[in-house]
């Protein structure tokens, strides 16, 4: 969570949040007042304050941490490691496909959060789905507690934190958008440099190949555990005919 006068940013895991803080860092007018990567709110926000979150189609963050785990880093490549199962950290798409078997299955829950598994089992919800939900909800495992199994997608619109989103995927353009929309929160000419395109550095290589094209039936399993971020931000990647 980063915390400006005026700005907050909810900085969920593997959603271009670095990206983000650096920008925001750079080029937000207002002084900093809280920074503590990926914690949550538990205050009180002054009136007027535009809250930002940036949230990754659940694909393409499974395949990233996949990657991330090729290279033996990231906490849960740590976790697996424990729990015997780095095995599974092979550079090919039959090991990617076994990855996210692995993290879709509820018994795998508590390797992934302390606090996952009784929502993981409620809710029949997905890893980036509680990820995002622990910084989208003030006192998020109290709220999800508190709510009825079938009720978290109604209720969502009126719990949720934030009033922005930045989608990794347009990372750039949404950015530049929010910085239109609220100019008085930006230094623009530090905004407009920061944001110009850059050669990137440090990629890893490794699973660069991995399809994102699973089995079908995998594939509805996911879209069915992550059914909260695919509805909220990308009804266009759900199947013809589900509601939206």
């Amino acid at each position: 969570m980063l915390l400006f006068d005026g700005l907050l940013y909810l900085d969920v895991q593997k959603t271009g949040s670095t990206f983000v803080t650096a920008f925001l860092q750079a080029c937000c007018r207002r002084p900093q007042i809280h920074y503590h990567q990926h914690d949550r709110l538990r205050s009180k926000l002054p009136a007027g304050t535009v809250r930002v979150i940036s949230v990754r189609e659940p694909l393409a963050q499974y395949r990233s941490l996949f990657r991330y785990g090729l290279d033996g880093k990231g906490g849960l490549y740590h976790r697996l490691k424990d729990a015997g199962l780095t095995e599974v950290y092979q550079p090919t798409q039959e090991a990617f496909e076994t990855f996210v078997e692995i993290l879709l299955q509820p018994e795998t829950a508590p390797l992934l959060h302390d606090s996952f598994e009784p929502v993981a089992r409620k809710f029949d919800m997905g890893m980036m789905s509680f990820r995002h939900l622990l910084l989208a909800v003030k006192w998020p495992l109290a709220t999800l507690k508190r709510l009825p199994r079938d009720g978290l997608v109604a209720a969502y619109p009126r719990l949720r934190l934030w009033s922005e989103a930045l989608r990794q995927e347009d990372l750039v353009a949404d950015l530049q958008a929010l910085v239109a929309r609220h100019p008085d929160l930006f230094d623009l000419e530090a905004a407009e440099a920061f944001l110009a395109p850059k050669a990137r550095i440090n990629r890893s290589d490794r699973g660069a190949e991995l399809s994102t094209d699973l089995p079908a039936p995998l594939m509805a399993r996911l879209l069915q555990r992550e059914d909260l971020i695919y509805r909220t931000f990308y009804p266009h990647l759900l199947p013809e005919g589900q509601p939206t």
